[in-house]
């Protein structure tokens, strides 16, 4: 039988830091246009068709508009990563938000070592 109590404090310790992690990523503004950005997990490649699952340490900030495609202001000429897909995205701003997301997570483990 597993034990339970165990469990809990090891995901809660991985829940702290990743949220930790979260916030600083968003803290770094968008990676198009600067301004405030949330989270975007990354799940898809700059280069090639496909995807990959979901890791919550593959993030990349993005504000609203370059993130979520309901806020595309003219959905014929998308700008978020949702109405233009990974590759799109690379294409029209030549940003790989997975190098991205890795380089990120790369610098937090030095910077909060």
């Amino acid at each position: 039988m597993l034990r339970r109590t165990a469990l809990k404090r090891k995901t809660r310790y991985k829940f702290v830091e990743l949220e930790r992690f979260h916030d600083w990523v968003a803290d770094q503004g968008c990676l198009v246009c600067g301004c405030e950005a949330t989270v975007h997990h990354v799940t898809g490649y700059a280069d090639k068709p496909g995807r990959f699952s979901r890791d919550d340490w593959l993030v990349a900030p993005l504000c609203p508009p370059h993130h979520q495609k309901v806020f595309d202001p003219c959905a014929s000429d998308p700008i978020s990563v949702e109405g233009l897909s990974h590759q799109g995205f690379f294409e029209k701003y030549g940003i790989d938000l997975l190098a991205e997301a890795m380089s990120l997570a790369e610098t937090y483990q030095k910077v909060a070592a």
